[in-house]
């Protein structure tokens, strides 16, 4: 995903949101500086970081999502496209099932249709 956020920027497109999710700040924030640079310089209208085992309770992608729904579908209405990259197991399926929620299932598929929906799952 970062290169594709860098071709965006390079192309000088600055509605990038960008959910980061990891297990553990210190150990996992391998692109944190070079991510808040980013944000610092708008490259990225919206950054969240979300490290699942850093606090009391578990927070992950999906969780971001759900608590961000009127933001997302404000984004998907007005053109946005979604790419995942992870583990498809747990964080990949939470989220197709966090969109399929919010945006429903039909909404979804004609997301994934228009090529609008891209998953890097493994």
């Amino acid at each position: 995903l970062r290169g594709h956020l860098v071709a965006r920027m390079q192309a000088n497109r600055r509605d990038n949101w960008l959910i980061y999710g990891e297990r553990n700040a210190r150990h996992d924030a391998i692109w944190a500086e070079e991510l808040q640079a980013w944000r610092e310089a708008d490259a990225l209208q919206r950054l969240d970081c979300v490290y699942s085992r850093d606090g009391q309770s578990l927070r992950y992608v999906q969780d971001v999502l759900l608590a961000q729904g009127d933001t997302l579908r404000r984004w998907v209405d007005e053109g946005a496209a979604i790419y995942v990259c992870g583990s498809r197991a747990g964080m990949g399926e939470g989220v197709d099932a966090a969109l399929a929620g919010l945006l429903g299932a039909d909404a979804l598929a004609a997301l994934m249709q228009a090529g609008r929906y891209r998953r890097d799952v493994y």
